[in-house]
């Protein structure tokens, strides 16, 4: 196959990986993707795209990954941050979610779609931090009530 067969079976892949995403049918769209990847491994489109359908199929991790290769082939567009941001807020990753999604809004600060997802994340991560701290104190009630007991000591 030439270079020119490699750009018509790859953007024939894409398509159908397209179609499949607008059907919601993420893992046959992700199979056309990886396939389109193989002839064209520093296309950034891909990646996107194929983090997208591993998003939906909550396969974050691979998400991830994908969104990471993504912003090493374009670092200059969004879509890579969104797709990395997004993956992290399916790891509970909040705070590498805020990053990404910051990283994304540095580039483009008046992106409303990116100002909201920033702003979720923001508020998801204030949420864990709380959680964690209700948890390690119902985990050490003890070391609580001790805690307590010393704030009213008057130490001289």
């Amino acid at each position: 196959m030439d270079e020119q067969d490699d750009k018509s079976t790859k953007a024939e892949l894409k398509l159908c990986g397209d179609i499949a995403v607008k059907r919601k049918n993420y893992r046959g769209a992700s199979a056309f993707y990886s396939e389109a990847i193989e002839l064209d491994p520093n296309d950034a489109t891909l990646y996107a795209n194929r983090s997208l359908c591993y998003l939906q199929m909550t396969e974050a991790d691979k998400a991830l990954h994908d969104a990471n290769t993504c912003i090493k082939l374009r670092p200059e567009w969004l879509k890579g941050y969104y797709r990395k941001g997004s993956a992290l807020m399916s790891l509970k990753e909040y705070k590498e979610a805020c990053d990404a999604f910051e990283a994304g809004l540095k580039l483009d600060p008046g992106n409303t779609e990116l100002e909201k997802v920033f702003q979720e994340a923001v508020e998801a991560m204030k949420k864990d931090d709380l959680a964690r701290k209700r948890e390690n104190a119902s985990s050490h009630p003890a070391r609580e009530k001790q805690a307590r007991k010393g704030r009213g000591r008057n130490t001289h």
